[in-house]
Order: structure tokens, then C-alpha cells, then sequence
């Protein structure tokens, strides 16, 4: 009898545990929604000047080459912010709904272009096996460019020192569209890879990651009724796979 008294408190333990690790949860979620709000009205105000300026000088018919391709670095920096500050804003806006048609290759190839200086700097091959006859998805254009930003940069940096990044879509059912972003980079630990998604979570050094990045990867991703997840080993590289559903 005592065995059995022992064996419920246990449980019910555990259930109290589980209970407070979601409070916890939710109650961080809340106040990330009300970070990502107020960081976006911060950021926006300062990061239209900086649009518009950059604008100007292009029009400047006098520009050197070198300074030209400076400035065109740093529009490509702030459009690449700007993203980043709507996504922050659709994970805070719960009540926003997916909307229109998306070709997924067009989006794919749009970011690859986009972030072409980055890819040619570190000399990384950007290798694209796309099934051009994937039927659209409904999503939102921007989200989905963020979504892409985020895993490219992210593989990107892993392979600092050169390396190949693979950009693969396919029909995976029927009903779900494919895409996989793998890199040859360092890896992921496998202590790692569990926490990946979590907030403010990052290996990154200090100053150069917010530990936000895939997790609003995944929030943005779960919006439009899709899936997200990965593989990787230290030294051989990850690929992240995501589904998404067909209209």
C-alpha cells in the first residue's frame, strides 16, 4: 500500500513539474512577443533613414567602383535587417494568416541571389537541385524569405572557410512540398541539436548571435502549417528539412 501511495505522489509530482515548466514556457513566450514588438519599433524608425541614404548615394553618378560595391554591401545588410524585424513582428502577431500563392523555387533563388556576396566571399558553391514542377504553397513571400535567410546564413557561417551548400526541393507527399538546406560545415554536437530551436539558445560567441534566429525560424515556419527539423554531425556537415502544404 505504501508502494502505491509512494508510486502517486511521485506522478503527481511530475505532473506539478510539467505544469510549471509550461507556465514557465508560456510566460517566456509572452514576454519575447512583447520584446520582438518593442525591438521592431525601435529598429524600424533608424533602418528607413538608413534605406533612404543608401538610396541617395546610388543615385550619385560619380561613385567609385569600390565605394559602389560598399554601399550596395550595406543596402543588402539593411533590406537583410528589415526581414529579420518582420519576422520578430509576425511571431509577436499571432493573429496573422498566411496568405497568397508561393512558388518555393522562385523564393529559393531569390535569397541565393540576394545573398550572392556572401556565398563568393567564403567561396562556397551553391549547388541547387530544384523540381520546377512543385505545385505552390500558400504562405506569405516575406516570411518565407526570412525563413530562407536564416538557414542560409546560418550554413553560411559554418563553412567560413569554403565549403558546398546544397538547395533541394521535391514533392514529399502528395500534399507537402520539401525543401532541404544542407551545408559541409562543422556540425552540430548532438548535445546540441535538442536546443536548437529554444530561445535566446545560441553557441555563437558572445556579440555575434541572439539565440533567436531558428527559433523564429521555426515559429514562422509553424505558421504556415509546415515543419521544420534536422541532421548533423560534428564535422560532416546538417541539413535541415522543411515541409510545407500544397494548396
Amino acid at each position: 500500500m505504501s508502494d502505491t501511495i509512494s508510486k502517486k505522489l511521485s506522478s503527481d509530482s511530475r505532473l506539478d513539474e510539467d505544469f510549471l515548466d509550461r507556465l514557465a514556457w508560456n510566460e517566456k513566450m509572452a514576454e519575447l512577443g512583447q520584446l520582438a514588438v518593442g525591438m521592431v519599433h525601435e529598429l524600424n524608425t533608424p533602418l528607413s533613414v538608413i534605406v533612404s541614404a543608401i538610396q541617395l548615394i546610388l543615385r550619385e553618378e560619380e561613385l567609385s567602383p569600390s565605394v559602389k560595391d560598399m554601399v550596395e554591401r550595406i543596402e543588402t545588410e539593411a533590406q537583410r535587417l528589415s526581414l529579420f524585424t518582420r519576422g520578430l513582428l509576425s511571431f509577436a502577431r499571432k493573429d496573422d494568416e498566411p496568405s497568397g500563392e508561393t512558388d518555393v523555387n522562385q523564393v529559393l533563388r531569390e535569397v541565393v541571389c540576394f545573398l550572392k556576396y556572401e556565398t563568393q566571399k567564403r567561396s562556397i558553391a551553391v549547388v541547387e537541385d530544384l523540381d520546377f514542377r512543385l505545385p505552390p504553397t500558400t504562405t506569405d513571400v516575406n516570411r518565407m524569405k526570412q525563413i530562407f535567410i536564416n538557414l542560409i546564413m546560418n550554413a553560411i557561417q559554418a563553412m567560413d572557410g569554403g565549403g558546398s551548400l546544397l538547395l533541394r526541393s521535391s514533392l514529399f507527399t502528395p500534399n507537402q512540398i520539401s525543401v532541404q538546406i544542407a551545408d559541409t560545415g562543422t556540425g552540430i554536437a548532438k548535445q546540441t541539436l535538442n536546443h536548437i530551436f529554444e530561445p535566446y539558445y545560441t553557441t555563437k560567441k558572445a556579440g555575434t548571435g541572439t539565440g533567436l534566429g531558428l527559433f523564429i525560424t521555426k515559429k514562422l515556419v509553424e505558421s504556415f502549417s509546415g515543419t521544420i527539423s534536422v541532421e548533423s554531425s560534428e564535422g560532416e556537415g546538417t541539413c535541415f528539412t522543411l515541409t510545407f502544404p500544397v494548396i
